[in-house]
């Protein structure tokens, strides 16, 4: 196929121009770079009207590629999060253990000795595996733990209660204590294991022996 000469190309992008046309939408049908384009009709003037739907055009491009940009993003977080998933697998008991002791030590009392366990979090998903650590791992029963409640004010605790009810799957009796901050704070939870020193002392000796391999 012949291609039309230089001419023919630069009237014809000069027309376009006339007509309202961006760049963009001219190289659709003159294939030459923007900054050529730009030169062949850098003498030419367009109506305010012209210009407001140029304007409008570029905003809407920019608007689209933010969108598009954006949807990618979330496309490539979702694959990375999907990834990870079927990387981590199935959690062994051995993987079970090391985690709630990591968690412990992280959150731990030093008076945990003398008073027993506790562990204290506003966030559900470290509660329920905590929960689950002193379960599988720890063979606690159930009515061996006590649940307190830290809250800014006293009208959220029937709010709260029934939030950690059904996140922690703990019937209303195992939470016995009720705290209140002296400004408005997001609820936390604290789990205490009745009569828990020998498992706190066991921890104690879990954490010290993990700090030695380190």
């Amino acid at each position: 196929m012949v291609q039309p000469g230089i001419n023919q190309r630069k009237n014809l992008a000069r027309s376009l121009r006339r007509g309202g046309y961006s760049y963009s939408e001219i190289r659709k049908f003159v294939n030459v770079p923007k900054a050529t384009l730009a030169f062949w009709t850098r003498d030419l003037k367009l109506s305010d009207e012209q210009v407001a739907r140029l304007r409008k055009k570029q905003l809407e491009s920019v608007k689209q590629g933010t969108k598009n940009r954006s949807e990618g993003v979330a496309r490539t977080i979702q694959q990375i999060e999907l990834s990870a998933i079927k990387n981590v697998g199935a959690i062994s008991k051995r993987e079970l253990w090391l985690m709630g002791i990591l968690l412990y030590w992280r959150n731990r009392n030093k008076n945990d000795i003398h008073k027993g366990v506790s562990f204290s979090s506003g966030d559900p998903d470290l509660v329920r595996l905590f929960l689950k650590w002193l379960e599988e791992a720890g063979r606690i029963p159930k009515e061996e733990i006590a649940l307190d409640l830290f809250l800014g004010r006293p009208k959220d605790k029937k709010e709260a209660i029934t939030f950690w009810v059904k996140e922690t799957g703990f019937p209303t009796a195992n939470f016995t204590n009720f705290y209140y901050y002296k400004k408005p704070s997001k609820p936390i939870l604290k789990i205490r294991v009745k009569a828990s020193s020998m498992l706190a002392r066991q921890l104690s000796g879990w954490i010290e022996a993990i700090k030695s391999l380190i």
